[in-house]
């Protein structure tokens, strides 16, 4: 699946195309941050598989699992590539 194809598909055809394991799999760092009002999950990227700079994503509410999954990317080209976030393995074994 080239960039020109992502950016044109549906939203139906990127989840089937991410259900088949197109989307690539990117390991993140979960850390707990809190802001004036409320606690979240912050879910660091260290090397996008596109761009090959961090990112970060919003992991909601601390009251809840982190919320991983199917992301689009932070890339600054601004386009949309997506990838599927999920914990580093050494982190969830301590």
């Amino acid at each position: 699946m080239t960039n020109a194809n992502t950016m044109t598909m549906t939203l139906q055809e990127r989840v089937a195309a991410t259900n088949a394991g197109a989307c690539p799999q990117v390991e993140v760092h979960i850390r707990p941050s809190q802001s004036k009002y409320d606690r979240f999950w912050v879910l660091t990227v260290d090397c996008c598989p596109h761009c090959h700079r961090p990112h970060q994503h919003g992991g909601g509410s601390i009251d809840h699992a982190p919320a991983l999954g199917h992301r689009l990317s932070h890339c600054v080209d601004r386009r949309a590539r997506d990838y599927e976030l999920i914990p580093i393995k050494e982190e969830t074994e301590t």
